[in-house]
């Protein structure tokens, strides 16, 4: 058994260091270091129980086990920000292809995220309203959140998703960011 769980706690601790460093490698300047605390600890973790003396991993199932749960939680902790990283990614990219559209385009654009029933609801200014946010995901519009920056081209998409809740749903946004 221990053989077997040997070779698994070594597999789990290569995929999470490999994310791990694909992680550390993409993490652009504004995002907080401390993030990689956690996995940084959990590797520290398994390196020491690979070098403990094999006689004490032997004896002790405990010790093996609890490597295996932290091999589990290194891979899944560097599994998740990788997933995040590629989330961030995605949403960068629609962005900045939002941001170089026209009014008009917008207009195509909204037509389009309606048929696709992908909408989106660009906002900004100093401060998030979390309110707000949890609102939209219900009614299942994706927000994208500027920071301080407000750019004027997205008011167009802003008034026809408006426009459109208004008429389908009933819902007035300016009430909902109350």
């Amino acid at each position: 058994m221990y053989a077997k769980l040997k070779y698994i706690i070594l597999i789990l601790l290569l995929i999470g260091l490999g994310l791990s460093i694909f992680n550390y490698t993409k993490l652009s300047e504004y995002e907080s270091i401390s993030k990689f605390y956690l996995p940084v600890t959990l590797f520290s973790l398994l390196i020491i129980f690979i070098f403990l003396p094999r006689q004490w991993k032997m004896k002790s199932k405990k010790l093996t086990l609890t490597a295996l749960g932290i091999g589990i939680l290194f891979s899944l902790v560097s599994a998740f920000s990788t997933c995040e990283h590629f989330d961030n990614e995605r949403r960068n990219k629609i962005f900045a292809q939002y941001s170089e559209l026209d009014c008009n385009q917008m207009k195509n654009q909204f037509k389009t995220d309606l048929e696709n029933n992908e909408l989106k609801y660009f906002t900004g200014g100093m401060f998030y309203n979390e309110k707000f946010g949890k609102e939209l995901d219900k009614l299942g519009i994706e927000e994208f959140y500027q920071g301080c920056i407000i750019t004027v081209n997205f008011e167009c998409y802003r008034n026809l998703l408006g426009e459109h809740l208004k008429k389908e749903k009933n819902i007035d946004l300016d009430e909902l960011w109350k």
